[in-house]
């Protein structure tokens, strides 16, 4: 379940990997002037023109090695981003604190930031070999409300700049295989951060969440919940209750798991943004929150919300026992713009994600749909 890399780099690299390790974030013998779980205001009118200015990390940049008050966290079901790893911080301002709410919603105070981190392993057989750090995104709470910004890693991995317009990216790696690969990848302008983020008309944090860091991690040594550990951080107002009862998301590629629970936990993470009440894609009445109770609004017998080429002449959304004549398998198997799904810049096929949903839907027990 746990894994350590050799590197530096290896904080954000287990994180993002599904091999959950937390790092002791003490700053060594170097004084910070933030001690502690928070940390100072950034100097300076935000965005800040470089990554670097908002003092997140100590010794060279590309280590990820978060200073005192830049809390590594991670979470159990990631969202696909063309075989990306992430690494994920949380910044809360010099003495602010988060309360806690018991599955979304938790309330951030003015001045907080989402820290994420896009890299791609040299060689995808072994993540020790280290990576390439892409993009920063961060979510700035300013006035009650988030703020997307993102920076681009210079080839050096020496400082990420500001940009606001995207860029694209070739990004050269080994395969799984042992062959030589390389890929496009989109770093998307700032208005498209909405796609993902927009509910309601606002700008929502997806991963910090009760179900997505309701999970067991590594520290020193130790197996601990992650929830806890943060809250002896101090990243909280007050005590926890009871974690027994609340959502625990599955990690969806773990064999082991339940494979309900995986299959649920994988169309969260990736869906649910914006299938659900509030989201971009609520009109098509498809709900992929883990918590929707009722099979029909996560698409077990769902008439299509609309018909055209998504539907690839298929005429539900999923038909239990047959995942070759669901809608939901068809869009997740296919690049094609007016086809795949998540309608995000993706260039690769999650064919994992694929394989995970077509076996849930395999192992539904058949049932005719009506018309």
């Amino acid at each position: 379940m746990i894994r350590t890399s050799p590197r530096a780099l290896a904080l954000a690299l287990a994180l993002a990997s599904g091999l959950v390790v937390a790092a002791p974030l003490a700053c060594g013998p170097t004084a910070d002037p933030c001690a502690g779980p928070t940390r100072c205001v950034a100097d300076g009118e935000l965005p800040l023109p470089r990554l670097s200015d908002y003092d997140f990390f100590e010794g060279p940049m590309k280590d990820l090695k978060p200073k005192d008050g830049v809390v590594p966290y991670t979470v159990a079901s990631p969202l696909w981003s063309d075989q990306a790893g992430k690494g994920r911080f949380i910044v809360l301002p010099e003495g602010g604190a988060i309360t806690f709410a018991e599955r979304e919603g938790w309330s951030f105070p003015d001045g907080s930031i989402i820290v994420k981190t896009f890299f791609f392993d040299h060689d995808r057989r072994d993540p020790a070999a280290g990576a390439r750090i892409v993009e920063t995104r961060l979510l700035i709470r300013e006035a009650g409300a988030w703020v997307p910004i993102t920076y681009v890693w210079n080839d050096e991995e020496t400082e990420a700049e500001l940009l606001k317009v995207g860029k694209r990216i070739n990004i050269e790696f080994i395969d799984e295989v042992g062959e030589a690969k390389s890929e496009e990848y989109i770093v998307p302008n700032t208005d498209q951060c909405g796609n993902c983020h927009e509910l309601s008309d606002a700008i929502q944090v997806l991963g910090p969440i009760t179900g997505q860091l309701n999970t067991d991690v590594e520290v020193d040594g130790a197996t601990v919940n992650q929830l806890t550990w943060l809250a002896d951080q101090g990243l909280f107002d007050g005590p926890l209750p009871d974690l027994g009862g609340l959502d625990r998301f599955a990690h969806p590629m773990d064999p082991a798991g339940d494979l309900d629970d995986r299959a649920r936990s994988y169309l969260h993470a990736n869906c649910s943004h914006c299938h659900r009440d509030g989201g971009g894609a609520s009109k098509s009445g498809l709900v992929f929150l883990r918590w929707e109770e009722d099979p029909a609004k996560f698409g077990v017998c769902k008439v299509p919300a609309a018909a055209g080429p998504g539907a690839g002449g298929r005429p539900h959304d999923i038909v239990p026992g047959a995942p070759d004549e669901s809608i939901v398998l068809y869009r997740m198997n296919s690049l094609d713009p007016d086809i795949k799904m998540p309608e995000l810049p993706n260039r690769v096929i999650d064919s994992a994600g694929v394989q995970l949903i077509s076996d849930w839907i395999a192992a539904m027990p058949a049932t005719e749909c009506g018309p």
